[in-house]
């Protein structure tokens, strides 16, 4: 499987990435943001508005970042949790994806800056996810939003956590959801060894030996890699989930876990629609103010939401 040209022509000019293990917490941080500030949005990708606040959590404040589309509300909602590795990652890390799926899903967005391990462990970042998701099904309505069309989305970690929050919403009694939108999320634990994990196992971006690094900072007990708020492809039913969209990279490690989850799903009746991007590797929506290929996996992710959101 050949790297997208475009992709391999940017990773051929950049100096050789060390690995996640063999950095500082605090560099490998401040990289991804000085990295993920500097890649530009798409220019299409307009929003009305945008606007930060803090809201009550269930240990302490938790950011958001709202975005509002253009025209006349009140707008379906997407809640967006961003990718990471559990590990890195802000509300400016992402605010490109955040801008498209805002722009091109006609959508509200609100991204969540849920608290990041190892300072804050499992369960912490998907309780996070669910105190924003109640928080804006309560309040929605007042900031020009239809809290009766609400869908959760999210990238790589942030995936999993969108995927944890549609099991979450089922057993809890809500929110109602419309839809979930998983973007190389691998939604599992990654113990199998699976064809994409040892073919990408050096990545390019991901290596196998980052996915391991990253789960090690996120889980304090090994037991916690069967709760469902960490692999959602673990859970006992995945019956009576809304429709699902999951976009994976074709060179990426966790490619085949993010395709089981979607075989999952269909075997247990949810509705998904599932699409590989050829070439593209882990993190490639981040790139959507250049990159063709992240301009179609957002693309496809914002016709989806448009599409649920009308049911």
């Amino acid at each position: 499987m050949a790297v997208d040209p475009q992709i391999a022509a940017m990773l051929a000019a950049m100096p050789e990435w060390p690995g996640v293990r063999n950095v500082s917490l605090d560099l490998l941080r401040q990289s991804v943001h000085d990295s993920s500030v500097a890649i530009p949005p798409a220019a299409d990708a307009a929003v009305a508005r945008v606007e930060d606040r803090a809201i009550d959590g269930p240990l302490g404040p938790i950011g958001l970042r709202l975005y509002w589309p253009e025209g006349a509300g009140p707008f379906p909602i997407t809640v967006y949790m961003h990718g990471g590795g559990y590990v890195v990652g802000d509300l400016d890390t992402q605010d490109m994806i955040a801008r498209a799926l805002c722009a091109w899903g006609q959508t509200m967005v609100v991204s969540v800056d849920y608290r990041l391990a190892p300072e804050h462990r499992f369960p912490a970042g998907p309780e996070d996810s669910y105190a924003a998701l109640a928080w804006i099904a309560a309040n929605g309505a007042t900031l020009g939003g239809d809290p009766a069309r609400i869908a959760v989305a999210g990238d790589s970690a942030g995936a999993n956590h969108a995927c944890a929050l549609a099991l979450m919403a089922r057993d809890r009694g809500g929110p109602p959801l419309r839809g979930v939108v998983n973007i190389y999320g691998s939604c599992t634990y990654p113990s199998d060894d699976t064809p994409s994990a040892r073919e990408f196992a050096d990545g390019p971006i991901l290596r196998g030996d980052d996915v391991a690094w990253f789960w090690e900072q996120y889980l304090a007990d090994p037991a916690d890699r069967d709760d469902y708020r960490a692999s959602p492809l673990r859970a006992a039913s995945h019956a009576d989930l809304p429709p699902h969209f999951v976009g994976t990279a074709e060179c990426d490690p966790t490619r085949d876990d993010a395709e089981a989850y979607a075989a999952k799903l269909a075997a247990a009746g949810v509705a998904v629609t599932t699409q590989r991007y050829a070439g593209m590797v882990h993190g490639f929506a981040s790139w959507v103010g250049f990159l063709p290929g992240a301009r179609a996996v957002l693309g496809d992710a914002g016709t989806f939401l448009k599409a649920v959101f009308a049911q």
